[in-house]
């Protein structure tokens, strides 16, 4: 009797030891190293990113925010999300990709505001063992991964052709664009200027101003009464982003100028729709901060990532911008 109820228990025990290692290589996915999480770093934590752009003044980087952040949380990624209060304030952004460093993140994913003076920062990152991603503005850093973001030279080309063939040959045009020696607004520059030219508009001045509606409502008012009282009249103010195009449209909109701008933002847009302004030429700043964040996974699960990653853009027009609306609100909403 003793035997027999030896080896029911000795029978039960293995039984239960069977079912316990099933569990365990069924949570593991057949590998101890494996978590089954797509944004695991190999030791059983979260991908740490670290997102660093050039503002969150301007609602088209609130838009990389919104589109990151709902990816990592989708994905288990660990987000941290920083930026300077200005566009123009590179030394804190300089600050904020050490703060990352010190940190300890895995994946930085940045938009510089200024190559040259961000280019150490972004070496020391590599040489702590980060991998760099750039958004939306390029870098010359040798050991980046990849380039996320549009071609900003030729989106601005095609957005000034559109917006040139509305002012029609002989027209005039004021172009404001974002601060000096930003790459971004340096190509975009050099494409509108480009798509105006091919259309035979008259470019009568190249004004920075910052990439803040502020100095967009000045420059604007300013340099259209200058020209007035020089008797040319200004047909369009065109910009390379949208927050001084905002800025351009109330500084000058009793004067029956029209405004172009750059980035598709809801504001912007809101005014195309209202037959306000004349358009904008959008980029996909929500897609910019998912492709971060999907983008940093591939990076971490050694995968082989694209060197440029094209997010796209498309000219906005009173034609297509409810539909353009609708969706971009939507996502918005989902983030918030």
């Amino acid at each position: 009797m003793k035997k027999k109820l030896l080896t029911f228990l000795l029978a039960l025990i293995l039984v239960f030891s069977v079912t316990a290692m099933g569990a365990c290589s069924k949570n593991n996915g057949g590998n101890a190293n494996d978590s089954g999480n797509p944004a695991d770093n190999g030791a059983g934590k979260s991908v740490k990113v670290g997102f660093v752009v050039k503002s969150l003044a301007d609602q088209y980087w609130i838009l990389v925010k919104a589109g990151a952040e709902v990816a990592a949380e989708e994905n288990g990624v660990d987000l941290t999300f920083i930026a300077p209060n200005s566009e123009s304030d590179v030394a804190k952004q300089v600050e904020n990709i050490e703060t990352l460093i010190a940190n300890g993140v895995d994946i930085l994913c940045v938009a510089p505001s200024n190559d040259e003076t961000v280019l150490p920062a972004l070496q020391s990152a590599v040489d702590a063992g980060i991998k760099v991603i750039a958004v939306d503005t390029d870098s010359s850093l040798p050991d980046k991964i990849s380039f996320i973001g549009t071609g900003n030279e030729n989106a601005a080309r095609e957005g000034a052709l559109w917006a040139g063939e509305q002012i029609g040959e002989g027209g005039t045009a004021i172009i404001l664009r974002g601060r000096l020696g930003d790459k971004t607004h340096d190509d975009r520059s050099a494409g509108l200027e480009a798509g105006l030219k091919e259309k035979g508009v008259e470019i009568l001045a190249v004004e920075p101003a910052d990439s803040t509606e502020e100095l967009g409502n000045n420059k604007a008012l300013n340099l259209v009464n200058k020209f007035e009282s020089e008797g040319k009249k200004v047909d369009l103010i065109i910009t390379t982003a949208d927050s001084m195009a905002k800025g351009a449209y109330e500084g000058v909109k009793d004067k029956g100028i029209k405004v172009y701008g750059f980035d598709g933002t809801i504001p912007v847009c809101e005014l195309v729709g209202s037959g306000d302004m004349l358009g904008t030429t959008a980029q996909s700043p929500y897609e910019m901060g998912v492709l971060g964040i999907e983008t940093a996974i591939k990076v971490m699960n050694g995968e082989t990532v694209e060197k440029v990653i094209d997010s796209g853009q498309k000219v906005i027009s009173i034609d297509n911008v409810s539909e353009f609306l609708k969706d971009l609100q939507a996502k918005v909403n989902r983030a918030g």
